[in-house]
């Protein structure tokens, strides 16, 4: 499952290791050790001939009312079974932004593009491979074609997906570092440093029975500007799923905080092949 709502600075490390993941191919080696990645439905736990995703979220109040529709996220796969496209709306139907991906004939991911609601350019990505088929470096742009950061040192696993990188500004100097885990090929959480090595944003995710989260624990750090004093915010996020498809992949999911409250229901709207 893509979080896009994990927080800034980790969730563009963690934005990172998808759009990496999403690259991965097979690699040319010798017939008894030919690598194959899983696709993004693989990883997201998607399962039959999904085409497209809609997630529509609904924040739920202090008394237990569902609002209006708060957002809106559809994530649309190629044949291949690869992310093609993600659109952000907000809950009026109003595009805030959209990335799209790029995939050579070989079907990796070679850029990715972001744009806002009028078209207008946000960020963007190119990431190269070494002659062995692997991530060597991952180059972000801002909405000028400036490069803002350029990730090295990146490691993957068996599954083509990226366990670790260094983060550095566009003039090398280091500005942060990031792990990510996995079961298998599911995401099961990460940490988030700074330049000098102190944590920023951390999270562990539980997996239920059906590999779907059923609870997440994260710990952001922040530090004052002025005072330059650390804050340490502990969240924990339970998850519950009322409704699945005939595919058996859940369409509404309730989100628990640690009172035990709800706050959040998403709904899914899964769309297959014909």
């Amino acid at each position: 499952m893509k979080n896009y709502s994990q927080k800034i600075p980790f969730y563009i490390c963690f934005l990172l290791s998808v759009i990496l993941f999403n690259s991965a191919c097979n690699q040319k080696q010798p017939a008894a050790a030919v690598f194959v990645a899983a696709s993004d439905l693989a990883s997201e736990n998607l399962k039959g001939s999904v085409t497209q995703v809609e997630s529509d979220s609904y924040k739920i109040d202090s008394t237990g009312k569902t609002g209006p529709l708060d957002e809106k996220n559809i994530e649309k796969f190629d044949s291949a079974g690869y992310t093609s496209s993600y659109v952000s709306m907000n809950g009026k139907d109003s595009v805030k932004t959209q990335s799209n991906f790029q995939h050579n004939a070989s079907g990796l991911m070679v850029s990715m593009q972001t744009i806002g609601a009028k078209n207008e350019k946000k960020s963007s990505m190119i990431i190269e491979l070494d002659s062995a088929g692997k991530f060597s470096l991952a180059k972000s742009y801002d909405s000028t074609g400036k490069m803002d950061v350029f990730y090295d040192d990146i490691v993957m696993n068996i599954f083509g997906e990226v366990t670790s990188a260094k983060g550095h500004h566009a003039d090398s100097t280091l500005k942060m570092t990031f792990v990510n885990d996995y079961d298998s090929v599911y995401y099961v959480g990460g940490v988030s440093k700074d330049s000098v090595g102190k944590v920023t944003y951390s999270n562990i995710m539980v997996l239920n029975d059906k590999k779907d989260p059923s609870k997440m624990d994260e710990v952001t750090v922040t530090t004052d500007p002025k005072t330059k004093k650390n804050s340490t915010k502990n969240t924990t996020t339970t998850y519950t799923y009322e409704t699945w498809d005939s595919h058996g992949n859940w369409t509404q999911q309730t989100s628990i905080n640690e009172k035990g409250k709800p706050v959040k229901v998403v709904k899914r709207i899964i769309l297959y092949k014909e």
